[in-house]
């Protein structure tokens, strides 16, 4: 062999790895003397505005606030605490989350919200992806694709070539050696595969993986117990509870009920919608994700890179069966198109004193859509495995273009009936190459399905056997969207945060409506 060849002899020499030890693979070495120092404190931690936007939004709060004291001191009168509440609710929106913070500092916004951002990066280029490497078939005598090489780990890329009567293999651009025989390469080609699949996983997988050791901070920290929304949004209960408590004794505080009602209703609303977004978090944050080098059947979580599942060309999309090229997509394994239209129409009502008006109404209408999913392949660095995209029912999809005029070369025909006054059209879609974050059911492909023989020549190596397929598990909900684990971690909170504000607004108002009475 070559330099490049002592290479990765020398870097799986020095990662020391051994399959039985899969902590050591996945963490790496050297990490155990980190310090390890929270990165947000235990108990309270308080947050000011991150952007233009919600610094204005914050403003507005910070003077109702002080519009609704300063009017109560020099009125003498508590109703104007009202505004001060409204104030104080506008506040509690207006600041971040701390654990949301915390990891905007340790990624760029870009790897929450759909994009790869964290070195190493994934390969963007499919003639990176591996889909087209060749083996030496002795039946046949020919070159033919290597149906095993996208499941393998990325890197090293590995060629050969014909030059004259001799054989040159490749790798990572670099030539190697030179053989008399098609075979002789082919057996050094394997012999070079082999060798990559011993490197630590903490030289495959990408930067965004959750198993990264740089992020084992991250998830030995503790969400603090009080923010600073938790104290604005529990201060604006209080004031309102003040301002009932002005209200004189008698028929005029029965007539508050409905408020109490509303209050009741309203926070009854906030924790049920607060606990199935913390659900989730709770799944991806129980879950240790893993890495598809080692994965076995059973419920995982997986994050890597959307990747062909097959030789077969992925469907052309055209949105609404527009031929314009800025109307034409290639390369999504997931779509979903619509057009709808915003149109009027005229209603009659009567007034209070019994008269007839005529007044407009607009709303938006959907006209007609299509949708398809395919299988594909989900590649975190250390190898692929096959996702079963139709079998997810929960499978959102990111806007990725949209318009509001119709195009040029053929199409469906506009909706005309009616007052109309815009039309739209939008697609949403999963691209190779996107980041996938998914929680899924690892079972066996149907036989027929596997390709032959063992992922790098390791019969440890099973994953081109498995396939993930959306079917929920006890505590445990298959979904799919685009972006990574983080995009989900971003709203995790403590207990109290979440829910300590709505749950005193519930109480409150079961306590003032017993006194009502």
């Amino acid at each position: 062999m070559g330099g490049k060849d002592e290479n990765l002899a020398n870097i799986a020499s020095d990662s020391n790895v051994e399959d039985e030890k899969l902590s050591n693979i996945v963490d790496g070495a050297g990490i155990e003397g980190e310090e390890k120092k929270p990165l947000l404190p235990k108990n309270f931690c308080w947050t000011w505005p991150s952007s233009v936007v919600t610094w204005i939004i914050w403003g507005l709060g910070a003077l109702a606030l002080g519009f609704g004291i300063m009017t109560s001191i020099m009125s003498t009168q508590v109703e104007p605490l009202f505004y001060g509440s409204i104030g104080l609710m506008i506040l509690g929106f207006a600041s971040p989350n701390p654990f949301n913070n915390m990891m905007k500092d340790m990624l760029p916004d870009s790897s929450q919200s759909g994009t790869w951002s964290v070195p190493p990066l994934p390969p963007m280029d499919p003639s990176k992806w591996h889909l087209d490497r060749v083996e030496w078939n002795e039946k046949v005598s020919a070159w033919l694709p290597d149906p095993l090489a996208r499941y393998e780990q990325d890197g090293p890329a590995i060629q050969v070539k014909e030059d004259g009567e001799e054989w040159v293999t490749y790798t990572d651009g670099e030539e190697d050696e030179r053989f008399a025989t098609e075979a002789e390469a082919y057996e050094q080609m394997k012999k070079v595969i082999k060798k990559a699949d011993t490197l630590n996983a903490q030289e495959m997988i990408f930067g965004e993986h959750p198993r990264h050791h740089r992020y084992r901070a991250l998830y030995n920290t503790t969400p603090p117990q009080i923010t600073s929304r938790f104290l604005f949004h529990t201060f604006s209960v209080m004031f309102l509870v003040g301002v009932w408590l002005s209200v004189p004794v008698g028929e005029e505080r029965q007539s508050t009920m409905p408020f109490l009602l509303a209050g009741l209703v309203i926070g009854a609303v906030s924790v049920t919608i607060s606990y199935f977004q913390n659900k989730r978090v709770m799944e991806a944050w129980d879950t240790v994700t893993s890495i598809v080098k080692f994965i076995d059947a059973g419920h995982n979580e997986l994050v890597g890179q959307v990747r062909p599942a097959s030789f077969e060309p992925l469907e052309t999309v055209h949105v609404d069966n527009y031929r314009d090229s800025n109307w034409t997509f290639d390369n999504l394994v997931g779509w979903s198109w619509s057009y709808s239209i915003y149109h009027c129409w005229k209603t009659r009502y009567r007034d209070s004193e019994g008269k007839w008006h005529t007044k407009t109404e607009c709303a938006w209408k959907s006209i007609r859509g299509d949708s398809s999913a395919s299988p594909f392949m989900l590649h975190d660095g250390s190898g692929g495995i096959i996702v079963d995209l139709p079998t997810f029912r929960n499978s959102p999809l990111d806007e990725i273009w949209g318009s509001d005029n119709p195009g040029r070369k053929g199409g469906n025909g506009l909706y005309t009936k009616g007052d109309v006054r815009k039309h739209r059209w939008e697609l949403y879609g999963l691209q190779l190459g996107d980041p996938v974050y998914t929680m899924a059911r690892i079972k066996s492909r149907p036989h027929d399905e596997i390709p032959r023989g063992t992922v790098s020549e390791n019969a440890s190596r099973v994953h081109h056997t498995l396939v993930a397929v959306g079917e929920d598990a006890p505590r445990r909900h298959a979904v799919i969207q685009k972006g990574t684990e983080f995009s989900v971690l971003k709203a995790k909170s403590s207990t109290i945060s979440r829910y300590g504000a709505s749950a005193f607004l519930i109480l409150s108002s079961i306590m003032l409506m017993v006194t009502a009475i």
